[in-house]
């Protein structure tokens, strides 16, 4: 009996922690929020002829940088980390954590029978190669005739779905490389399992990635590979270059984040008070509505009122069908594999460890320092995910002396799937490529 009691008593103290933690969140969101609008409205007070866009503009512009300094504060990230922290500990006393294996589980079922249905419209037509473990490896098909005998492999993000580089035919940057004539393959990490939680990140470099080239170099014939890492899969990128340098001709990293000596983003700044090692714990995989809501909360007014600014003015049908694309993916995260999810942010995001060449992968140091084949280092400068400057150090710190950052003026998505990037970055791209892989 005094235990049933001492348990109960428990419980009651980890729900009124709970409670005290999600309502000091919800104050301080709310605050910052209110504030940031109060801001936003007073910096129309001096605008000279102002007219209705003149007025939307300014607003919209302040909010945005109100909110990302105010949303950047300790304060407000201890704030949240607290409650996540305590949602996390009363979650594991109700056995929440359970519940949502079981409802991992079941959401899985149900999308790998409407994934391939789903993957297949507008995509570049793929056969998919099997591959051990939780992932396949895609290998384009074309008409084009191959004139590099480099293939390219591209490692996508643990985070979202690979499909972001082959949205829709006219933003493709798959189908792009095929019209250069590159024979052009691509990572697909599929989506985890609660049988998957424990998977390091050595797993995805030593095993996944590394059978990923063996396997295109025995398909091809090719001695080595172009990598292309996208956000995240810039990250597994880096450290498989630096381990096999022997298999890398070129290193593409686009939008990659490195460097976290530099004033963070948003999402950085949270990271860096999260408890991410009872997360894990207690939930295994990270899931993917976890991430949902934390893309959703560094700006709210943006993802609230996005489909009311983009649909005040005309528009055509290609551009709302590339908007419902974008839309698709961004909500198509898949959850992140528990120990893998981890070590990126102890080791890289928290203690800064791969930069300054001092993480280690099971028993291996990566030294970013032996990379030495050719660099491409494509950065957003309005990227408001991974930040410029954590992207431009991996140029300054690897020993290729062939090496190039490409700067353009748009955010993490923009890279890769907008009409101006097609135009004049993803030209650029190309010409560095047929020049690197004769």
């Amino acid at each position: 009996m005094r235990e049933l009691k001492d348990s109960k008593t428990n419980l009651f103290a980890l729900y009124n922690d709970f409670l005290i933690n999600s309502f000091n969140f919800q104050m301080g969101y709310g605050s910052t929020l209110f504030h940031s609008w109060i801001k936003a409205a007073d910096s129309v007070s001096n605008l000279e002829e102002p007219t209705g866009k003149k007025i939307q503009d300014k607003m919209r512009s302040t909010f945005d940088t109100e909110i990302q300094n105010n949303l950047k504060t300790t304060d407000f990230s201890k704030s949240l980390s607290n409650f996540i922290s305590s949602y996390t500990e009363f979650a594991s006393s109700v056995h929440h954590d359970r519940l949502y294996r079981h409802l991992e589980t079941m959401f899985n079922k149900y999308d790998n029978m409407v994934e391939p249905i789903r993957d297949a419209v507008n995509r570049t037509p793929s056969e998919v190669i099997p591959m051990e473990g939780r992932f396949e490896v895609h290998h384009y098909k074309t008409d084009s005739p191959k004139k590099f005998k480099t293939p390219i492999l591209v490692v996508g993000s643990l985070i979202n779905r690979h499909y972001i580089l082959d949205l829709l035919p006219e933003t493709s940057v798959i189908k792009y490389f095929q019209q250069l004539g590159f024979d052009v393959y691509a990572t697909d990490w599929r989506i985890p399992t609660v049988k998957d939680e424990n998977l390091s990140l050595a797993s995805y470099a030593h095993e996944y990635l590394e059978n990923a080239v063996d396997r295109v170099e025995e398909i091809t014939g090719s001695r080595n590979v172009t990598l292309f890492g996208y956000c995240w899969g810039g990250i597994l990128s880096l450290i498989y270059s630096a381990l096999h340098p022997e298999n890398v001709k070129n290193l593409i990293l686009h939008a990659t984040p490195a460097d976290f000596g530099r004033p963070p983003t948003v999402l950085e700044s949270w990271i860096r008070n999260f408890d991410v090692k009872e997360f894990v714990k207690t939930f295994g995989n990270v899931p993917s509505s976890f991430l949902n809501i934390a893309f959703w909360l560094r700006n709210p007014l943006e993802a609230t009122l996005k489909y009311q600014f983009y649909f005040s003015q005309p528009r055509n049908t290609n551009e709302i069908m590339q908007f419902l694309a974008v839309e698709s993916w961004l909500y198509d995260s898949v959850p992140i594999i528990g120990k893998a999810f981890e070590q990126i942010i102890d080791d890289i995001y928290k203690k800064n460890l791969l930069i300054q060449n001092k993480m280690m992968l099971g028993e291996d140091l990566v030294d970013l320092k032996k990379i030495t084949m050719p660099v491409l280092n494509i950065v957003g400068t309005n990227d408001d995910l991974v930040s410029s400057e954590s992207s431009r150090t991996i140029t300054e710190i690897v020993s290729s002396e062939d090496k190039k950052t490409l700067e353009f003026p748009t955010g993490h998505v923009g890279l890769c799937i907008s009409k101006t990037a097609h135009k004049k970055l993803w030209p650029e791209v190309g010409k560095w490529l047929k020049e690197h892989s004769t």
